[in-house]
């Protein structure tokens, strides 16, 4: 078995600002997220592999993708970093059997979210596909689905958890922490939430047959609703189709062409 996981630090263990993630600037709390992070996929990988997978391929989905501490990487799996991507999950195809996430968040707007956001914390308000509002968990949902693999774990906050079940259906999910303001959580201890992380993954594997591929039938209407008109007006100059102020849109041929 083979499986691909994908990782945004946003949801980590012990994540809760942004500092944390290295958005405003790489400082020390941002150093400690890293070695969070690499706990984590860390365990993801164990689980992985005590559930049954014979090769494991793991991302850094996080901004330009240079955020894990390479050498405290599980040498049991390989690695994909580096920023200049042609897409969002590159060596994803269809020898594939499953998709994770893990360290997601929920999208955008949502109520005891932890850092919550789709896509852009700074420029995106909502985003939707076919008239269906979703977030990061969906895109990654719908990508996945192009190669017919399902997206069988997911890790985060409680939000995100329930945002992925009421997506996905009763995948596994493991959440690391309670959001009660944007900023605000009860936390469980990275050594708690290793052992969490482990044993779900291991389920979700050992129940791989139980999944079924995210699949939206092309053509795709993607709708995104901006935070400010000057954003807008930067989509516009690429070619995307202005609906009002703050909204464009652009129909694809492929799951892959959604962001």
């Amino acid at each position: 078995m083979k499986v691909y996981i994908s990782t945004d630090l946003e949801g980590i263990s012990g994540v809760l600002t942004f500092q944390q993630t290295g958005r405003d600037e790489n400082g020390q709390e941002y150093e400690k997220a890293r070695h969070l992070l690499t706990r984590d996929v860390n365990a993801a990988v164990d689980g992985a592999i005590s559930g049954g997978a014979e090769e494991v391929v793991v991302i850094d989905g996080h901004g330009g993708g240079f955020n894990f501490i390479i050498e405290e990487l599980d040498p049991r799996a390989s690695y994909i970093m580096g920023p200049g991507r042609v897409n969002i999950c590159p060596g994803l195809d269809e020898s594939f059997d499953a998709v994770l996430l893990v360290g997601f968040h929920a999208m955008a707007g949502t109520k005891g979210g932890i850092l919550d956001h789709t896509q852009s914390s700074t420029t995106w308000l909502n985003y939707y596909v076919n008239g269906i509002k979703m977030g990061e968990i969906g895109q990654q949902s719908l990508i996945a689905g192009h190669f017919n693999i399902p997206v069988i774990f997911v890790s985060g906050d409680k939000a995100t958890c329930e945002e992925a079940k009421q997506l996905l259906g009763n995948i596994e999910t493991v959440a690391v922490k309670e959001g009660f303001t944007r900023n605000c959580a009860k936390i469980l201890s990275p050594k708690k939430t290793k052992e969490l992380i482990k044993e779900g993954v291991a389920r979700a594997i050992k129940r791989i047959k139980d999944f079924k591929p995210y699949i939206i039938k092309p053509p795709l209407e993607i709708k995104i609703e901006l935070q400010n008109t000057d954003v807008a007006d930067r989509y516009e100059r690429m070619e995307w189709k202005r609906i009002d102020g703050r909204t464009v849109l652009k129909v694809v041929d492929s799951a892959l062409k959604i962001l």
